[in-house]
């Protein structure tokens, strides 16, 4: 049997050119509970400030209930099984490769994740606000009722590490050490999203906006660290100001991110493979012609 795959929510799989997907079997799955299939309540949510609507949160029961109908299916007879995710679906990759590596374990599975712009920092925004993206954070946690271990979205590893900040696990940069299954991560370091929502920037018109957007990049270099570290995991970090990034068109050292990640996955994991941009936003003005990175000025 070939491979199996399973996107989360919404960003790209691998391209028609990569090798890897070529006979892959993938299950493509959307959510829109904003908690990355990691909450659970047992009666509905009433939503503030409209009488009578509620929502109703179940990501981590929809998401073991969609390895037990892939499993069903002939999941576990698969020789290969990456579980990816673009954005809020990177973030779900790292929340949840462990989990679905666990359920695959005895099976003749290689079990590997690739979060595509999922990396989302732990950061203060550009005024300083209380109602930063960390507080989001902190809210959806206890709003979606996010818990530990087997019942529950987040890793319970990470829980006892964190006692006083529980929803640092449902944060990439806290909980990504407590994943233990390789991964190799897309991202930028200066990532569009981050930039207008974390950072709080939509536009960068003076030296002090600017100043902030270089220093987001170098904070990101300081969070990634940690991941860097780890032996068994890869990664490609553009300097390019984007989200829905094209990583077939990015490229450091002569190849493209695609490749990069093939031979990080066909080295099995065994050397490091972090390929890092260290340069300015838009590598320093030289990805400025490609048409889906952000301007932003040159110095």
């Amino acid at each position: 049997m070939g491979c199996g795959c399973m996107n989360l929510k919404d960003g790209a799989t691998w391209d028609d050119a990569d090798p890897i997907d070529h006979d892959c079997n993938c299950i493509y799955t959307p959510y829109c509970d904003g908690a990355s299939f990691s909450g659970y309540r047992a009666a509905p949510w009433p939503v503030p400030g409209r009488d009578g609507e509620a929502l109703t949160f179940r990501g981590i029961r929809n998401f073991d209930a969609l390895m037990d109908g892939a499993l069903e299916r002939g999941l576990g007879g698969a020789s290969e099984f990456v579980l990816t995710g673009g954005s809020a679906g990177g973030l779900s990759t790292f929340l949840h490769l462990d989990r679905a590596a666990a359920r695959l374990a005895g099976a003749p599975t290689r079990v590997t994740g690739a979060p595509v712009v999922g990396f989302f920092l732990d950061h203060d925004d550009f005024a300083k606000d209380a109602e930063n993206y960390t507080a989001w954070m902190k809210y959806i946690y206890g709003m979606q009722n996010l818990t530990f271990g087997d019942d529950g979205g987040l890793d319970a590893a990470c829980g006892a590490a964190f006692p006083d900040d529980p929803h640092y696990c449902f944060m990439s940069p806290h909980s990504q050490r407590f994943v233990a299954t390789p991964f190799f991560v897309f991202n930028s370091k200066f990532d569009a999203w981050q930039i207008d929502n974390e950072l709080g920037l939509q536009h960068w018109n003076t030296s002090a906006e600017t100043a902030a957007v270089v220093a987001y990049g170098a904070d990101f270099d300081a969070a990634f660290a940690a991941v860097a570290e780890e032996p068994k995991h890869g990664g490609f970090i553009t300097t390019c100001i984007c989200h829905g990034c094209s990583w077939g068109d990015l490229e450091l050292d002569g190849r493209n991110a695609y490749q990069h990640y093939n031979d990080w996955y066909a080295a099995d994991n065994a050397t490091s493979f972090f390929t890092i941009d260290g340069r300015g936003p838009n590598g320093d003005g030289d990805l400025a012609t490609l048409g889906f990175c952000q301007p932003f000025p040159k110095n």
